[in-house]
């Protein structure tokens, strides 16, 4: 249809050409647009470049005297350019695969679509639209436009995947993102309800439900400026949406790509959950937090003995714990409140300090300086379990 009313025509203009002509105008300080060298071509110049092995792009033919093209962005206001820095421009490549913003034009007048709302790397692409949907007559038919903030790295780069950031919803997915964390982190890019809308809510508060967001958010409160991509901001609204879900769920969640090979779907896996929950900022995080209720964990011998403590006291709070809860009934071991008193009847008969006790308990259980209380962990590990490894532990520290 186009091509008939003589409003696009066949370019047969190479890559070299034009990036001759691009350079010539960037060489005398002019904005790069197409000369119009193919717009005038006689059926039998066409004719002639086809024979010749010539393979030709669509260009819109800009009209002359277009002048000034203005559309209002319903988040930036009014938005000019001058049709002439134009020129023009490429719909259809040389292999008939149309660029995106020909198809796009089509596409939306195909589905009635009445808003656009993308990037504001777009709005040069927008003009183009524009001047397609005028000439194929559809001027009343053409949506209104919104092009939103870019989102930038922390360091104001831009985002990219060829740079190895995380941009995908699957790359989000398989770290261990939850979708109302993600829409709710999302949602908060370069927007934020207005203070009298947020009814009673602190200015600090950035936990939004679908349902909150969907009756908050008003285009026109879009801001202009980039948005920063906190990863902090979103591993702490993740983590909040983490703790939220009762146990049973979040179990449910965690995938094979979260739990390492022989991990099992047992009573620990259970007892892990409660005491690692809420450290989690994501899925993925169990692996790490939790790996040692499912290993024997393998450390340096000296992380037992605590630092105002030494080595002949702390075999004498391993030797007398080992000794009682050997004694301590299967029941018992259920309870952590008995456990506790365990641990601390050690101490007051052994006259002995807290950390010549419990820090070793939770070092030979855990493997780490920083983990569950002693108690927990003796309640999630059970009897068998913690006997092994304290054993195991006051062997290490006996040869060291």
């Amino acid at each position: 249809q186009l091509l008939k009313e003589k409003k696009c025509y066949l370019c047969f203009c190479s890559a070299q050409e034009l990036d001759e002509e691009r350079q010539r105008q960037l060489k005398i300080k002019q904005p790069p647009r197409y000369s119009g060298k193919c717009r005038n071509l006689s059926q039998k110049e066409i004719a002639r470049l086809k024979k010749e092995g010539g393979k030709p792009t669509i260009r819109l033919k800009v009209p002359d005297e277009r002048g000034t093209i203005t559309f209002k962005d319903l988040i930036r206001g009014e938005i000019k350019e001058s049709a002439g820095l134009i020129g023009d421009f490429v719909m259809m490549k040389s292999d008939e695969v149309p660029l995106f913003f020909f198809a796009g034009v089509i596409d939306d007048y195909l589905q009635k679509i009445t808003h656009v709302i993308r990037g504001e790397d777009h709005i040069s692409n927008t003009f183009n639209q524009i001047l397609i949907y005028e000439a194929l007559g559809w001027e009343k038919k053409m949506p209104e436009f919104a092009h939103l903030p870019m989102i930038l790295n922390s360091d104001r780069s831009k985002m990219s995947k060829r740079k190895g950031d995380t941009t995908t919803v699957e790359d989000f997915k398989n770290l261990g993102y939850l979708p109302e964390a993600l829409i709710n982190f999302m949602a908060l890019l370069g927007w934020h309800p207005r203070r009298e809308d947020k009814k009673g809510k602190e200015d600090k508060d950035e936990i939004y439900s679908l349902q909150e967001l969907t009756s908050l958010f008003k285009l026109e409160d879009v801001g202009k400026s980039a948005a920063i991509f906190d990863k902090n901001k979103l591993d702490y609204i993740n983590g909040y949406y983490l703790r939220k879900l009762n146990n049973s769920e979040l179990k449910k969640l965690l995938s094979p790509d979260h739990l390492a090979e022989g991990w099992k779907e047992d009573k620990i896996l259970e007892k892990a959950i409660i005491l690692v929950k809420d450290r989690m900022k994501k899925l993925s995080d169990f692996s790490e937090l939790a790996d040692y209720f499912f290993e024997m964990p393998i450390y340096d011998p000296s992380l037992l003995v605590f630092k105002k403590s030494d080595k002949i006291y702390t075999q004498r709070g391993l030797e007398a714990t080992i000794e009682k809860l050997r004694k301590t009934k299967k029941s018992d071991w259920e309870e952590q409140g008995k456990l506790e008193e365990i641990l601390e009847k050690i101490v007051e008969e052994e006259k002995l300090n807290n950390g010549d006790v419990f820090w070793p308990v939770r070092a030979a259980l855990s493997g780490r300086e920083a983990s569950p209380s002693p108690v927990e962990l003796l309640w999630a590990l059970g009897k068998e379990e913690s006997l092994k490894r304290l054993d195991k532990a006051l062997e290490a520290l006996n040869k060291n």
